[in-house]
This record gives C-alpha cells, structure tokens and sequence, in this order.
C-alpha cells in the first residue's frame, strides 16, 4: 500500500485542445507535426544532396564531439534502473494500488519486442557479427578464430542492456506519470517532476514535436530498410525482380496493413500480430539451433556471455580516445551511432511500451524490458549470428561477400545450405513482414496518442492521418533515395533527446520522493 503525494494542477488544461471529425486532439502538435515531417521531408526531395550532407555533417560532428557524453548518459540509465528496480521503490506500481496488469506477461513482452526490435533482428542478426568478425575493434585481427566472440560481444553490447535502458527509462516516467499520477500520456508530461505545471509550455510542446518527428523519421526509414530486404526476399523465395514500381505497390499493401492493425486497437491487430510474431521468430531460431551446428552455436553462446558480462563495464566506457583524437571512425559508425539511435527511439518505443505496461509493478517493469529481451538478444545473436560465422569460417558460403552486397540478403543467404532452407525463407519471409507491421503500427499508435493529447485510445481518423503519413513519405523518399538523410536526421535529433532523458531520469527521482512506501 502507498501514499501518493501529488501537486494540484490541472495539467491537461495546459494543452490546446480541439473536438470534431478528428476527435480529441492537440491543434499546435497536430499542425507543427505535419508542417515539420512535411517540410524536412521536401527539403530532402528538392535537394537532397545538400540535405544529405547537412545532416550528415551533423551527425559526424555530433559523435566526434559528444561520444563521451552518450557513453556516459548510457551508464547513467543503467545505473538508475538498477536501482529502481531493487531499492523499495520497486514494489510501486504503475498504476492505482491494487490494479492488475492490462495485458498477460508474454503478450507484453511480444508487443515490447516487436515494437523495441523490429526489424533489427533480421536485418542485423546475420550481417553485424560478420562486420565485427572482419573489422573487429579491440586489437584483435580479423577474420581469425580469435575475432569471433569478439564480434559476438560487440553485438551484444549494441543490442542488450545498453539499448534497452533507453527505451526503459522513457518507458518507465511514462508510464509512472500516466497511470500513477493519471496525467495524459505524453513525453513532455514525464518531465513533470522538474518542470511542474510547465510541461504545457512552449518547452513542453517541443518535447513533443521532437518526439513525434524522431518517430515519423526514424519507422520511415525502417520501413525503406525493410522494404530493400523485402526485395531480396520476394526474388529469393518467389524468383520475381521488383523494381521501384513494385516496391510502391508492396508499401502501398503495407500502408494498409498497418494502418488496420493500428485501428483495430492493442487488444486486437497489435496483439495478435504480436502474438504470431513471437512464435514465427521462436521457430525460426529453432530451426537454426537443431539443423546447424548445434555444439558450435552452444558452445559460442556459453563462451560470448562470459565475455559479455565479463568486459561490459569495460566496454561501457571505451571511447576509444587514440582514434576520436584523429576521426574516431569505428566508434562514430558502430557504438555511438547505436547509442544515437536507440535514444532517438527512446521516446517513440518507451512510449508504446508504456502504453502497454499498465498495472506493471516498476521492478516487473524494470526486469521486463531489459533482462527478458537481453536473453532473447543473447539467444538470437549466437544462433542466428554464430551460424553465419561458422558457414564463414568453414568456407561453406561467403557470407561476407553477400552481405557486403546486399545486408537484408544475410539470413536468406544463409538459409542455402540448409534442408529444408527454401520453406523457412518462406517463413523468414512472412516473420519480416509482420515486423514491418507491428513496428509501423506502434509508431502509428504513439503518434496519434502524443497529437490526442495522451489519449490512451486515440481517434480512428488521428491513426488514419499519421499511418497515411509515415507510409507517404517512405514512398516519397524511396523514390527519391532519401531514406538514408531522413535516418540520418532522425539520429541527430539523439542530441536533445539525451538530455530530455537526464530529464526524465531526474524527474523520477523527486517524483518516487513523494512515494511513501511501506
């Protein structure tokens, strides 16, 4: 049982609001969100070499400059949740005392991961251990059998616990404000402890553009990603060549099905496609755990986890200071990008899981989307990651080559030398679809809940509106090869989003204050 210790202000009266066709929403986040998208989304079709460059250049000079501040900010998110989790604020839930979770515990962490990952898994899980194994960093030599769980570590450096803490601190003084405090979901009202009745102001309101621009920006170039491994897959399984036309018409299909999803609510579409999800991707790993090589691949797994929790304070650390005094290339392409990009999510995933987490008590919150998705992480990297170093190493396919050519080609490549292979590419297939459609889903579902003013179930037509968008402007920029400025774009927003989860970090902590425990 707990007493809550709240200020008395109408923060929902903060925020300019308006009802009719739309519903319930936002009038000056609802505008400035589609006047943003819109107007970065022309500058990078009219000119997009300039764009390109410009946004290139910043991010370049944001991680050459500030990689020792991301490293740190990371360590610091770490360091919170850890004690979050375990001290005697842990037993408080995110919600009323009392109230039960709104979802059972594996749809939740079915609908965490496939709005946190994506289609990250698939893409990355063949190509980034074969990165590292050739180009390891370290001091190690590449592409010898010592190179091999250094590649592992590194992978899952950049895809456990480091990443997931952005997402669970976003998540957590979402959630904790939005269903303890019953304030309207929203990113600028998670900064309340330090901002008080300011989170509708001018400040407030930019929190949340930024907010929804990083989550437009960065599920369009998902999808645009996605789409180029959609390409190799319908070629692969289906032996038909798609030129941009087709790639059109497949978004076009896609737009759709994540549009429905997102309408039809959590409950429905969200879940279930969650749900089916989990369960292709299980049988997927499955498959490459028993028809491959099984000793190598659990060996490697015992081995790279050992290495993992045994360096991860050192590696949480190094900024690599002899190669940032000249271009800190390795660290601005590989960790510092990872941890640019996986903040610059941090609002959009820690939103959508937040919206998720209700009645979630925060030490199941904390362990939930951090500890569960690292075994998974764990897991997937070594059998799906291992099984392409171990066709490298052994010379049975040149998986270096194919990937160097074509990333999204990795997993189909690799499922050549299997019995059996062409049926499971079919599955990866379907399994690379539905990620598409549930990460799109979640972003269309976030948008429309930050321009409804924190509606917990925004309008059939906000949904509409911002599902319609995020898929526009992946057609627009597919055609037009912008894909990789607007990604580009979407990370440099990293930069004051790093500091608005200091914020957060802050906020929570005189906001649990007021908690009294028993």
């Amino acid at each position: 049982m707990s007493t809550l210790v709240q200020d008395n202000v109408d923060f929902a009266a903060a925020r300019s609001s308006q009802n009719g066709f739309l519903g319930k929403y936002d009038v000056s986040l609802f505008w400035g969100t589609l006047i943003l998208c819109s107007g970065i989304t022309l500058w990078g079709i009219i000119w997009p070499d300039g764009f390109s460059k410009a946004m290139s250049g910043s991010q370049s000079w944001i991680s050459l400059n500030f990689g020792w501040f991301f490293m740190l900010t990371v360590s610091v998110f770490i360091i919170f949740l850890a004690w979050a989790g375990m001290s005697r604020y842990g037993a408080i839930p995110l919600g009323q005392d009392g109230e039960a979770p709104e979802f059972s515990f594996s749809s939740w962490i079915a609908m965490l991961f496939s709005c946190g990952i994506g289609i990250g898994f698939i893409f990355w899980g063949v190509a980034e251990p074969l990165y590292h194994y050739m180009s390891p960093p370290y001091m190690a030599t590449g592409a010898t059998p010592d190179a091999a769980p250094v590649a592992m570590q590194i992978s899952l450096l950049h895809w456990g616990i480091h990443g997931w803490v952005c997402y669970a601190v976003a998540g957590l003084a979402i959630a904790y404000t939005t269903y303890r405090l019953k304030m309207p979901l929203s990113v600028a009202n998670s900064l309340v402890g330090i901002l008080g009745d300011k989170t509708g102001s001018l400040w407030g309101k930019l929190v949340d553009f930024l907010a929804a621009f990083a989550t437009i920006a960065g599920i369009s170039t998902s999808l645009g990603m996605g789409l180029m491994s959609i390409r190799f897959g319908i070629n692969h399984v289906f032996g038909a060549q798609l030129g941009t036309p087709g790639l059109v018409v497949v978004m076009l299909f896609l737009i759709a099905g994540y549009t429905l999803s997102a309408v039809s609510g959590l409950n429905k579409g969200i879940k279930i496609l969650s749900n089916i999800n989990m369960i292709l991707a299980f049988g997927v790993l499955l498959f490459f755990l028993f028809a491959g090589p099984t000793r190598f691949l659990l060996n490697l797994m015992v081995d790279s986890v050992g290495a993992y929790l045994s360096n991860i304070v050192f590696m949480s650390f190094w900024t690599d200071p002899m190669a940032q005094a000249s271009d800190g290339k390795w660290m601005g392409w590989w960790t510092i990008f990872y941890w640019c990009w996986w903040i610059a999510w941090g609002p959009f995933v820690g939103g959508f899981v937040a919206r998720i987490s209700r009645g979630r008590t925060i030490a199941e919150f904390v362990f939930g989307t951090i500890l569960v998705p690292l075994v998974i992480t764990i897991v997937w990297f070594n059998v799906i990651g291992g099984s392409a170093l171990y066709a490298e190493m052994h010379g049975i396919l040149e998986m270096y080559k194919a990937i160097s050519a074509d990333a999204g080609s990795g997993i189909f490549t690799l499922l050549t030398q299997y019995p059996l292979g062409s049926l499971v590419s079919f599955v990866v297939f379907f399994n690379l679809i539905i990620f598409l459609v549930t990460s799109a889903d979640s972003a269309s579902f976030f948008v429309a809940m930050i321009i409804s003013g924190g509606e917990l179930e925004p309008s059939t037509p906000i949904k509409l509106i911002f599902g319609g968008l995020i898929g526009s402007i992946t057609v627009v920029l597919l055609i037009t090869g912008g894909l990789k400025a607007l990604q580009t774009a979407s990370i440099v927003a990293a930069l004051p989003f790093a500091f608005v989860m200091l914020g957060m970090v802050a906020s929570m902590l005189v906001l649990l204050k007021k908690e009294k425990v028993k």
